[in-house]
C-alpha cells in the first residue's frame, strides 16, 4: 500500500529564532523550582529574550491565561496527563507552536524523616516512580509535593532533587534526570501584545 505524507505549505511550519519575537509572556506551571519553569527560561532565552516567564498553581489556570490575551504562550510537557484537554479545550484560539527536548531535574524519592514512606505526595504525572504499595496523595507540581512532605501531609514524595534540598528532605533514591518533551502553545493568528500587564 503506498503511503501519501501531506507536506506542511506554511513557511512559518518550522520556528526559529525570529519567529517568536512578538512573544512578551510565556506561562506555566508554578511555583519556582519546577520542571516546567527550567523549560520556560531555558526556551524564552533561546525564543524571546524579552519575555517574562508567569507561572500558575495549574497548567489549566496558566493555558486559560494564555487563551485570552495576545503575546503570551503556553509552555507544556507531554509527560502532563491531561495536555490533550488542554489542547482540544482551547482549539478555537490556540494552536501547538514549537517542541522541545529538554532534560529534568534529577528526580527523587525523599522522606520527611529518612525512613521509607506509606504516603507519598506526587503530581500525576510520575506516580509510576512509586512502588504499587505506597498510597498516592497528589498534588499540584514536584515541589508542592516537596512542600506538603515537609509540612508532614505525606510521609514522602516524588519531587525534584532541587524540591527536595530546597525543603531539607532526605533523599532515599535517585531516579536521575529524565529527557522531556516540552510543547509551546499560542494564539493562532500570532500578535504582539497591547498590554499584557493586564493579565499578569
Amino acid at each position: 500500500m503506498d503511503v501519501q505524507f501531506e507536506t506542511n505549505s506554511d513557511v512559518g511550519y518550522i520556528p526559529d529564532a525570529e519567529t517568536f519575537a512578538w512573544v512578551k509572556q510565556v506561562h506555566t506551571l508554578g511555583p519556582t523550582g519546577t520542571n516546567c519553569e527550567r523549560a520556560a527560561l531555558s526556551w524564552a532565552l533561546r525564543r524571546c529574550q524579552n519575555a517574562s516567564v508567569k507561572l500558575h498553581r495549574t497548567m489549566e489556570q496558566a493555558a486559560d491565561s494564555v487563551a485570552c490575551q495576545d503575546g503570551a504562550v503556553l509552555v507544556g510537557v507531554v509527560a502532563y496527563p491531561h495536555l490533550h484537554s488542554i489542547i482540544y479545550a482551547h482549539i478555537q484560539k490556540m494552536k501547538l507552536l514549537d517542541v522541545f527536548i529538554m532534560n529534568t531535574d534529577n528526580m527523587v524519592l525523599a522522606s520527611r524523616t529518612g525512613a521509607e514512606p506509606l504516603t507519598c505526595a506526587t503530581h500525576p504525572a510520575p506516580e509510576k516512580l512509586l512502588p504499587t504499595k505506597v498510597e498516592r496523595r497528589f498534588v499540584s507540581s514536584n515541589v508542592v509535593a516537596a512542600r506538603d512532605c515537609a509540612e508532614g501531609h505525606a510521609d514522602g514524595c516524588i519531587t525534584t532533587l532541587c524540591a527536595a534540598e530546597k525543603f531539607g528532605l532526605p533523599i532515599l533514591r535517585k531516579f536521575g534526570p529524565v529527557p522531556m518533551g516540552f510543547t509551546i502553545h499560542g494564539p493562532l493568528e500570532k500578535r504582539a501584545c497591547q498590554d499584557c500587564t493586564q493579565h499578569a
